[in-house]
């Protein structure tokens, strides 16, 4: 074979290779649709409340100067609640301006945490709000204290985008962690507590109705047999 024919082969071969993801787009009609990264990783909770901390070294950041102006100071918590136990997120922080704010701090101009305002802002108490989240392990000795969590929020404004930010998670703890039933055994029937709360925390004690004394029965005497009749 020629060098010229070779170094045609070459080239058709490398054309296909360079050609061949062009035409599998073209059979398929379109490139696979790009979505939230952690969309199999989310749960739904409950938003209990959102707050607004004053912590001396946050700030919120708001999205235009009058935003700014109107929004109080301080860091944005949000509360969410499960059936597995409670997170507490905090809102996105601004990593650019932290960082600028770090640059410039000195020993009368401390650092600040600066944070964004975001959308959970504006989410009304007691709706449903999606989310995955990646947790740290558990204190083996402490298994119901909180433990540091990143987050991930779908944007509802875009089809692709998600917050991340930081926060904590709270697991329930065994039975309703309340102290009215050990008080109850306590107090109750003591004559300490006044009638009102004795009313509300004691239930009455009902006592057991005894049984109905058993009925005499009478003995029937036997009936004794008919002679036979005599025959004439």
């Amino acid at each position: 074979m020629s060098k010229s024919k070779c170094v045609h082969a070459a080239f058709t071969r490398l054309a296909a290779l360079v050609l061949m993801p062009i035409g599998v787009l073209s059979l398929n009609g379109q490139a696979p649709a790009k979505t939230y990264k952690h969309a199999s990783q989310y749960q739904v909770a409950i938003l209990d409340q959102n707050l607004r901390v004053a912590t001396g070294s946050d700030l919120t950041l708001g999205k235009t100067t009058t935003d700014a102006k109107l929004g109080a100071g301080g860091q944005g918590i949000h509360l969410l609640h499960t059936d597995a136990g409670d997170y507490r997120v905090e809102a996105p922080v601004n990593k650019g301006m932290t960082f600028m704010s770090a640059m410039g701090s000195n020993a009368y101009h401390p650092a600040q945490t600066i944070h964004n305002k975001w959308f959970l802002d504006g989410v009304q108490s007691g709706t449903k709000v999606l989310f995955a989240s990646e947790c740290a392990n558990p204190n083996k000795k402490h298994p119901n204290d909180a433990v540091r969590c990143t987050f991930w929020f779908p944007d509802p404004d875009s089809t692709t985008h998600e917050y991340e930010t930081l926060g904590d998670f709270t697991p329930y703890t065994a039975g309703d962690g309340s102290n009215t039933q050990k008080t109850a055994n306590t107090l109750c029937g003591t004559g300490k507590l006044n009638p009102q709360t004795e009313a509300q925390l004691c239930a009455p004690v009902i006592q057991p109705i005894p049984p109905p004394p058993p009925t005499p029965t009478t003995a029937t005497q036997p009936t004794p047999p008919t002679p036979p009749t005599p025959q004439n």
